[in-house]
């Protein structure tokens, strides 16, 4: 295989150029991602108050003892108001 070369590269040396070589697609700018928009303190509040009742709300379905009663209880949720 002819080298391009002036110089005859030792066995690590071609070792270390065929890794390179390997590792060089993996190896990319990094590309400027466009920042989330920043939310208001009012918006970020009510995505708070959303997880906490989401997390009620997953707590209760978790407490049940059979589908029964999951369906049951998802039922008694959807019949309650939003608010």
């Amino acid at each position: 295989m002819p080298s391009h070369q002036p110089y005859r590269p030792g066995s690590l040396v071609h070792l270390a150029m065929l890794v390179a070589d390997a590792l060089a697609p993996a190896v990319r700018p990094r590309r400027a991602t466009p920042h989330a928009p920043r939310l208001h303190a009012l918006e970020r509040l009510d995505r708070w108050f959303w997880r906490q009742r989401q997390k009620d709300r997953d707590a209760y379905l978790a407490r049940s003892t059979d589908i029964a009663d999951v369906e049951r209880r998802l039922r008694e949720l959807d019949s309650r108001p939003y608010y």
